[in-house]
């Protein structure tokens, strides 16, 4: 059996010229398409966070959106929950017994924001590559 995999991306090269213009050009514009894409994936998590009974202060309610974040390579945004048992409920957590602490089961995460990524993953280049060529356009 061959071990050798390859994957093979086409037109990222001309996606990351047409960024390169627009960030030079308009960077403004890049801050714009960064906030509607975080509030999207903050609404499609918020969505799928499920509401806990006898909670004052909901999952729901602590997602926020970080000011965006400038580097040497781009500039990102990112999306946290402030919630202290928030990673429980996304990644599962083991049932403990009040006597001896002895493991007595594990309820599954509900992988919310992990779910909307991929979502997102499938979507994420038409919605650029659209985006781009609109801007594109405005610029000449």
């Amino acid at each position: 059996m061959d071990d050798d995999f390859t994957i093979k991306f086409e037109g990222l090269t001309e996606m990351q010229t047409k960024l390169e213009k627009v960030r030079t050009e308009l960077p403004f514009k890049e801050e714009e398409i960064l906030q509607t894409l975080g509030k999207t994936l903050k609404t499609s998590s918020k969505d799928k966070t499920p509401v806990g009974k006898g909670k004052k202060y909901h999952l729901k309610d602590k997602y926020k959106l970080s000011k965006i974040n400038y580097e040497k390579d781009g500039t990102n945004i990112t999306l946290t929950n402030t919630s202290p048992h928030f990673h429980l409920i996304e990644k599962g957590h083991n049932i403990v017994s009040g006597k001896g602490g002895s493991v007595i089961g594990f309820v599954p995460g509900k992988h919310m924001v992990e779910t909307s990524m991929e979502e997102m993953e499938g979507t994420l280049p038409i919605i650029v590559n659209t985006w781009l060529d609109g801007v594109l356009g405005q610029l000449k």
